[in-house]
């Protein structure tokens, strides 16, 4: 059976770079067909570009000066660093901005991206029914981890959409639930969290790569 082709790709990230690691290893062990060309920061402290460094993988840190580019502007140069690699699908793992339609329209294979909470399969619906047929309110934004705690949910979870101009109601590729503890703030809920974001960010890619054979 042909191997199948390696997709050029580039990782956006914001901070430490777990999810990122994760899909390294996976590209490593061969369970992910992808060439990661490029791997950019918008912030030049995130341990996240160690991580690429150390996997020999080119790294560019593109902060948004706001108070002289617009956003429009700024998707603009994303997208252009991107197609200068090489790169046709970008990965959003961890990454703390939203992007404008001047980088979704730019021309690319896909643009996905890992939300911390559990959404549901209809983009315009506000409760998602969960597993256990409970149903629950959805959390969106980048705020979505916190909100589940705050408003003492007991399961929130992982999902990994495309993206589209509406923020985190895009086409759902993979997701999981994850179980909330009565004495869980932001930080302990994020550490346990991870494990299973790993688990959904390579399950979601292999789902996409699948869609688009």
């Amino acid at each position: 059976m042909p191997q199948r082709p390696l997709v050029p790709s580039a990782i956006f990230v914001s901070g430490s770079g777990t999810n990122l690691q994760a899909v390294i290893d996976a590209v490593a062990a061969e369970r992910l067909p992808l060439d990661i060309k490029l791997v950019v920061s918008n912030s030049p402290d995130a341990y996240a570009l160690e991580r690429a460094r150390r996997a020999g993988i080119p790294v560019s840190v593109m902060a948004w000066d706001r108070p002289r580019e617009s956003r429009e502007a700024y998707a603009t140069r994303l997208a252009e660093v991107v197609r200068a690699h090489g790169a046709r699908l970008v990965l959003l793992l961890g990454w703390m901005h939203v992007l404008a339609p001047e980088f979704l329209e730019s021309g690319l294979d896909g643009v996905l991206n890992l939300h911390p909470s559990y959404l549901p399969d209809d983009p315009a619906a506000d409760t998602v029914t969960l597993p256990d047929g409970s149903v629950s309110q959805v959390f969106r934004g980048a705020r979505a981890l916190r909100d589940a705690i705050e408003a003492r949910v007991p399961v929130t979870g992982a999902t990994f959409i495309e993206i589209t101009p509406d923020v985190d109601r895009g086409a759902v590729l993979s997701r999981r639930t994850f179980g909330l503890l009565p004495e869980d703030d932001e930080q302990s809920a994020l550490a346990r969290l991870h494990a299973v974001e790993h688990d959904v960010v390579i399950e979601g890619i292999l789902t996409w790569l699948q869609r688009k054979v």
